[in-house]
């Protein structure tokens, strides 16, 4: 009989351990059993599986070989108390494995008494919770990273400018920023949807309450609808009011389920205030022109009467000086009378406007009754004031000596105005007669009358080009120039 068979039999009470033993050999744990002062006298099969040990490498205190030298210590010295006091212990250990490794180990060791409570053995069992380690370790390391990538995100929400409110499925409110936080004037978690407008006191822009089931989150939440741009009022508890605006929609996981909702909105007191005075300023600015073309128009009107009553006193050379100067500050004097009565105060609509001018001059000067005026324009050529008054001098000059020159010899002729946009977008435009035509060897360039000199004068001024084509049946005048760029708020 072996040491540990002679110690099995020797119980003291007559309990055959061999019973315990024959259990626990069949066991996927490990387990042993050791006598009243701790000297170990079995182990069951999975412990030398495991180990890759024989039962007399582990008689007595052998177990020492397949524990680890740093946790050593440790274990001898809660074995050794426990078999000291009597009590049971549970400890985790690192145990050797037969190709060399550590494994952690939970092992609890309990004693098993006589009936007169003395100590006859202990049974002890090691349960392989490596397994448990590694998850908890993945487990605390997916924590951390969750709680880092948690703490970015919330570090970047609050960071932002715009205020950033996020609700759960049933649309309670989980998470502010502080920009959110800044704009209310204060921070509230848990508001469900029915408390949203009573809670942060939300106004329409009417200064009314705003109806919970209008409110862009409220929307987001009950109804899947995405808002953008929509705007309330805030009156925070100190009393003052911000006017907000905001895109609310719902959130759903990668399976499509509805996970929550998310407001962003942004403080635009400031903004709207600035509108309200720019648009206030072009009011202002608007009525200023419409004034100021009023007094200007009825300023050259006076000009020209003025003009009009020294023609009447002075020679006939003098007179048709004055009636030349008349006629061309009467182009003047009807450009601002336009711009008057329009909405643009600073442009205008050339081809309507010059289809007039020319229809009234021949209505006006035509030496014979015959004369007809005929006009062509595209639409919506539209110059600055900077170009159109002096095209319309130059286009009115231009008819003028149409009409007291071209049709001297005849009883009808027409005289006709084509207002066109080139495709390289510079206008042109075309004044034609069809009367006797010009003079031979006639140059309108070195022509000493004041009319044409002034035409020349202002097509530069308009950085344009005059030229001229003439005939027994008539002249053509061609002006070109390229428009000013009107910029779309100017």
């Amino acid at each position: 009989m072996s040491i540990l068979e002679a110690r099995e039999t020797n119980v003291g009470d007559g309990t055959d351990p061999r019973i315990f033993k024959e259990l626990a050999n069949n066991m996927p744990i490990l387990c042993w059993m050791a006598d009243a002062t701790g000297y170990i006298t079995w182990y069951n099969n999975r412990w030398h599986e495991y180990c890759g040990t024989k039962p007399e490498e582990m008689e007595g205190w052998g177990w020492q070989s397949v524990h680890h030298p740093a946790k050593l210590p440790g274990v001898m010295e809660a074995w050794t108390s426990s078999i000291a006091s009597g009590q049971a212990f549970d400890m985790t250990f690192p145990l050797r494995s037969a190709n060399g490794d550590y494994r952690p180990f939970l092992t609890r060791i309990t004693p098993y008494r006589n009936q007169n409570g003395e100590i006859i053995h202990w049974f002890g069992i090691n349960i392989d919770v490596s397994e448990q380690e590694e998850t908890a370790t993945r487990l605390k390391k997916n924590s951390y990273a969750l709680k880092r990538v948690l703490a970015e995100r919330q570090a970047i929400l609050d960071q932002l400018g715009e205020g950033v409110i996020i609700t759960d499925a049933a649309g309670e409110i989980v998470y502010m920023n502080d920009s959110a936080q800044v704009l209310h004037g204060q921070k509230k978690l848990g508001v469900s949807p029915d408390d949203y407008s009573s809670t942060f006191d939300l106004l329409t822009m009417e200064g009314e309450v705003y109806p919970v089931d209008q409110l862009p989150l409220t929307l987001a939440v009950r109804d899947n609808v995405t808002t953008t741009d929509g705007e309330w009022i805030i009156r925070r508890k100190d009393g003052s009011e911000i006017m907000a605006k905001g895109n609310a929609k719902p959130v759903y996981d990668d399976s499509g389920d509805k996970i929550g909702a998310v407001l962003t909105l942004r403080n635009v007191t400031k903004s709207r205030a600035n509108e309200r005075a720019l648009k206030e300023a072009v009011e202002a600015k608007d009525m200023l022109l419409y004034e100021v073309n009023h007094r200007v128009k009825n300023s050259l009107q006076l000009v020209n009467s003025l003009l009009s009553l020294q023609a009447g006193q002075g020679s006939d050379e003098l007179r048709l000086n004055l009636e030349e100067a008349r006629a061309r500050i009467g182009v003047v004097a009807r450009l601002h009378g336009q711009l008057y009565l329009s909405s643009m105060h600073d442009r205008i609509e050339a081809g309507a406007f010059l289809e007039s001018m020319v229809a009234d001059t021949v209505k006006a000067l035509k030496p014979i009754d015959s004369i007809t005026s005929v006009s062509e324009s595209e639409d919506e050529i539209m110059l600055l004031l900077d170009q159109a008054i002096p095209l319309a001098i130059v286009v009115n000059e231009l008819v003028t000596n149409a009409l007291k020159y071209a049709f001297a010899e005849q009883t009808e002729g027409t005289v006709s105005l084509a207002v066109r946009k080139k495709p390289d977008g510079k206008i042109e435009i075309e004044i034609r007669d069809d009367g006797c035509g010009l003079p031979e060897a006639f140059d309108p360039a070195a022509s000493s009358g004041l009319g044409m000199r002034v035409s020349y004068a202002l097509v530069q001024q308009l950085r344009g080009k005059l030229t001229f084509s003439a005939s027994d049946k008539g002249t053509v005048f061609l002006v070109e120039f390229e428009p000013i760029a009107i910029s779309v708020a100017g």
